[in-house]
């Protein structure tokens, strides 16, 4: 690589991401020094944020744990590190023609394994044909794990006792079997690997202790250095990018994150970015970055004032009427201003095709960021969840409006749901009038689990109160040997075959001759209020005789109306027993053999 060609390359993005909790930005903060996820909700990152590691601060880095790490060539200008929140769809952010990320470090707790959100990571890794590693942490946290200290992680397996050191093999072994399964090919632990573009290199890694993440970081240059450096050229056009946050700041007003990963953006250039109605055109006021290790959403130290900044780069822009800018949009600098109309359109169709659903019955989402929109509709539909309308911005009172218009065609998805965003008051004012349910949360699954939770248990009550006004199928055998009773009332034992009896319900032979209704269940002596399948009661039933309107041994029905039956075969057929199915069953044949050939269709 000559030196023309290596100012050329432009900083790889690396996307971290994997299970909630499972020490993604624990990693980074051990490199970083800060503890921005302290200051998170829920220990959870929320919104993506971008740091930048400069080459000559991270082979400072690796020199603490090896020297010979430190001594490797690196020509890469650094590396720009996007944090993703905790659940794997945020890895969304994409340019068009492909994702952001350049490559991807998926974190696994080796002690945990892996977990449903790891494999909707590794399914949009997939989709995305994004390559990544494998950090297997909490390495630490296996019993009779002796840690040192910045440590390669070789040189601390190897003084680990044999007991620990088969322990974690064996976790290892457990995640390349799960890997297996899901049909990746090759996978094993890094120093097994003769050939990275064939393996996945799964890296043990602390990022308690800072054992392994050396390591990671030297896997992980060297393979950008090796195999993705045709990915990094270096483009001098106008700036594209991706907005990750918008923001009041104290003396500044409004500004925006943005994550550049092309191009050149200068202080003075106009730009296009999506809003609340249409995209907004506006011009760079100030390009800010953080300092280097600082992290951009949260930072220890001021900011720098630049007049450029090229790909990659997490910066901060001060512009004139950015107010209605939606976090998450597409962001386009004008170098040619012929281009400005496709710039303007592209923009535009690409905030509409995320915001918009069209679904007539399903809930109303509304969100603080068009990235946490695309994450939260990907996460609720793969759970069976329709929406209705997603959109950014507070939730206000034609939000409750909406959920009232889709109680008509579904009651359970009448509900408005809010990731961190405030409920205006004229709109709690209208849910507590049309008796709308609305539910916010900062935690997108927390969110999800408390909607699923509301609306199962909506109809598990709504089920339990349709079922107890139908009347459920049944069959019996009458026991000839115990007939205590002819007629005034006609008392006789009875064999449950299927379903459950119930007193006051009609009967019919299987013959199709109708019966009266049970009169009462007594089995010694006892009324009961049912008689389970497999049961042998006493039935009494009034203005009958046994032998003239029905004979000794009579296999009878509950004769069911027929619009009853219709909704036990559809509402609630998954309610129902396999005996009830069953008794149903016969019981509707029954009836179409002495009615009509579409009886209870």
């Amino acid at each position: 690589m000559t030196e023309v060609e290596s100012k050329m390359i432009r900083a790889p993005i690396v996307c971290i991401l994997g299970h909630i909790d499972h020490g993604k930005t624990t990693i980074l903060d051990y490199i970083r020094g800060t503890v921005v996820q302290q200051r998170e909700a829920a220990g959870i990152t929320q919104h993506i944020g971008a740091s930048y590691f400069p080459t000559k601060d991270i082979k400072e880095f690796l020199g603490k744990s090896k020297q010979e790490f430190a001594e490797k060539e690196i020509k890469l200008p650094g590396i720009l590190v996007i944090d993703t929140p905790g659940h794997a769809a945020f890895l969304n952010l994409r340019r068009r023609g492909g994702a952001v990320a350049d490559i991807a470090i998926l974190v696994i707790d080796v002690t945990a394994g892996t977990m449903p959100i790891t494999w909707e990571s590794v399914r949009i890794l997939r989709e995305r044909k994004t390559p990544f590693i494998i950090a297997a942490n909490k390495i630490d946290r296996i019993s009779g794990w002796k840690s040192i200290k910045d440590a390669d992680f070789l040189d601390s397996y190897n003084s680990q006792k044999p007991h620990v050191k088969d322990y974690l093999d064996e976790k290892i072994l457990q995640i390349i079997g799960n890997f297996l399964e899901e049909g990746f090919k090759g996978i094993d632990r890094y120093d097994k690997i003769k050939d990275f573009t064939q393996k996945i290199a799964i890296v043990p890694t602390s990022g308690k202790t800072g054992e392994g993440i050396s390591t990671l970081l030297m896997i992980l240059m060297g393979l950008v250095q090796q195999y993705l450096t045709t990915n990094l050229r270096f483009s001098e056009g106008a700036a594209k990018g991706v907005v990750l946050e918008v923001k009041k700041e104290k003396g500044q007003g409004k500004t925006m994150d943005v994550l550049i990963y092309d191009g050149i953006i200068h202080k003075g250039d106009e730009f296009i970015v999506g809003g609340l109605e249409k995209p907004i055109k506006s011009k760079v006021r100030a390009l800010l970055i953080p300092k280097p290790l600082d992290e951009i959403r949260d930072p220890r130290q001021k900011f720098d004032s630049v007049d450029f900044i090229s790909a990659a780069a997490g910066i901060k822009i001060l512009a004139p009427n950015i107010e209605d800018v939606v976090a998450g949009s597409p962001f386009r600098g004008i170098a040619d201003y012929s281009e400005e109309e496709k710039v303007y359109s592209e923009i535009e169709s690409e905030v509409e095709s995320i915001r918009i659903k069209t679904d007539k019955a399903g809930v109303v989402l509304k969100a603080d960021t068009l990235g946490s929109l695309e994450a939260l509709e990907n996460h609720f539909t793969k759970n069976g969840v329709k929406i209705s309308i997603a959109d950014v911005g507070p939730i206000k009172k034609e939000d409750i409006i909406n959920a009232k218009i889709v109680k008509n065609l579904d009651p359970y998805s009448a509900t408005v749901l809010g990731f961190n965003v405030p409920i205006l008051p004229e709109a709690n004012e209208q849910a507590i009038k049309d008796n709308i349910r609305i539910f916010t949360n900062n935690v997108i699954y927390r969110l999800l689990e408390d909607y699923i939770e509301y609306a199962e248990t909506r109809k598990a009550e709504d089920t339990a109160k349709g079922l107890s006004e139908l009347i459920l199928p049944a069959k019996i055998k009458m026991l000839p040997e115990f007939i205590f009773r002819n007629s005034d009332p006609a008392v006789f034992g009875v064999y449950v075959e299927a379903g459950t009896l119930y007193p006051k319900v009609q009967l019919i032979t299987d013959k199709g001759k109708r019966v009266r209704r049970v009169h009462q269940i007594q089995d010694k002596g006892q009324t009961l209020e049912k008689a389970y399948k497999d049961s042998e009661v006493a039935i009494s039933i009034r203005g009958i005789e046994i032998g003239r309107d029905i004979e000794k041994d009579e296999t009878l029905f509950v004769n069911v109306p027929e619009s009853h039956v219709r909704q036990l075969m559809g509402r609630f057929i998954d309610e129902l027993t396999i005996d009830q199915k069953q008794a149903l069953k016969e019981f509707i044949m029954l009836m179409r053999n002495i009615n009509h050939p579409w009886w209870g269709m």
